[in-house]
């Protein structure tokens, strides 16, 4: 048997972790790594996705959504375009970047 650790969130909310979750203490590393991030309010930009097209997933392909320079571009095989209204409510993998913390140089 091993006990669960309740913690408190910054913003009141609770988090239960496992200690059998994490690595022994001899694998985790101090000091290396990436920098620790303050964790804050977490708000996410949508930088693309995937979605299907074809009449169902047996039949047709998986393109791909991409925001460059502010604008969507449809990735398709060997067709790159301008997508004026990307299907974003139809995509089956979304990719997203956490927009409150610096973007590595």
């Amino acid at each position: 048997m091993h006990k669960l650790r309740v913690c408190h969130h910054p913003h009141g909310a609770r988090i239960a972790s496992d200690p059998a979750s994490r690595p022994p203490r001899a694998l985790r590393r101090r000091g290396a790594g990436p920098p620790a991030v303050a964790d804050g309010l977490g708000r996410y930009e949508l930088l693309g996705f995937i979605s299907h097209m074809g009449a169902s997933t047996a039949c047709g392909h998986y393109v791909a959504h991409l925001r460059r320079g502010g604008r969507w571009v449809i990735f398709n095989d060997d067709k790159v375009a301008a997508s004026a209204q990307p299907p974003r409510d139809l995509g089956y993998l979304y990719l997203f970047r956490r927009a409150d913390v610096p973007a590595p140089a």
